[in-house]
């Protein structure tokens, strides 16, 4: 009687074992839901690479030899203008330009989205091409591209001014469509969280963006990445030092990767996407 109570025993626990370890795998807990699930740096990258995804990369501004005063139409249709394009602002510490920074670190952005399999255009490899701020988006658009990400650098009368924040366009904007303009908000918000959080810069939010000639040009998402602030000491040298592009880039594509996981998740469930308040504005170059 001892001995079969002993078997009885064990091949219930075996059983209680064997379905507990069967259901496991698939266990989808309340809270997850319907929501997207976003793994770590070095998983999330592989989730969306490849599959005809490409994003532009667009270093801002140029050489300060190059002659870019000619102007151009602020957006489709409108009688204002502006400069096509112009020099950016200069390290007041490193006294490294920005339009140099910019190439550097959208190339080692190229790079990391590269190696995830996207594939990556470049509005300008090097400081010397000629191209407006209209043409960067048109050329997204010739390109098919998913999205355009615009690299920049800030400053500020006062060298206390410090943070990284992204622009994108608001809802009032009547030059770009509606989803274009939630989806650019949706990208601004990602790069952003993941930026700040990788350097440790502090993040001033998103801020609205409704008369960038380079955005309201495009007919992608599109955002801006002021990666801090060159008028103030810490954010200068943090991000003109080589030695931390990497860590930037790495953590761009992870605001990328995040992105589109979010989108791709609303395919299926729209009101997934989260809405993106800009907030108030701050200078930017």
């Amino acid at each position: 009687m001892k001995k079969f109570s002993q078997i009885f025993l064990f091949a219930a626990l075996l059983t209680a074992f064997s379905v507990s370890a069967a259901a496991s795998p698939d266990t989808t807990y309340e809270s997850e839901k319907g929501q997207a699930v976003i793994g770590p740096p070095s998983s999330s990258s592989s989730a969306f690479s490849g599959n005809g995804l490409t994003v532009v990369i667009d270093p801002g501004h140029q050489g300060s030899w190059v002659d870019m005063s000619a102007q151009e139409p602020m957006a489709p249709g409108s009688s204002e203008t502006k400069a096509k394009a112009t020099t950016g602002t200069q390290g007041s510490y490193s006294g490294v330009p920005e339009y140099e920074v910019n190439l550097q670190v959208s190339l080692a952005l190229e790079q990391e989205l590269s190696e995830r399999g996207y594939r990556v255009v470049m509005t300008r490899t090097d400081n010397d091409t000629a191209i407006s701020n209209k043409e960067r988006a048109e050329l997204a658009t010739r390109e098919a591209a998913d999205i355009t990400v615009r690299i920049h650098a800030n400053s500020d009368g006062s060298s206390s001014a410090a943070g990284a924040l992204t622009m994108a366009p608001t809802s009032s904007n009547t030059h770009l469509d509606p989803v274009l303009i939630e989806n650019s908000n949706t990208l601004a918000s990602c790069i952003l969280e993941h930026y700040c959080s990788a350097t440790g810069l502090q993040n001033r939010g998103v801020i609205s963006a409704d008369t960038m000639t380079g955005t309201n040009w495009s007919t992608v998402p599109v955002a801006i990445l002021e990666m801090g602030f060159m008028s103030n000491q810490g954010d200068d040298l943090y991000i003109t030092d080589t030695a931390n592009h990497t860590l930037m880039a790495q953590s761009i594509a992870d605001g990328i990767d995040e992105y589109f996981s979010t989108v791709v998740s609303s395919e299926t469930q729209p009101s997934s996407v989260p809405q993106v308040s800009p907030a108030s504005p701050s200078p930017a170059s």
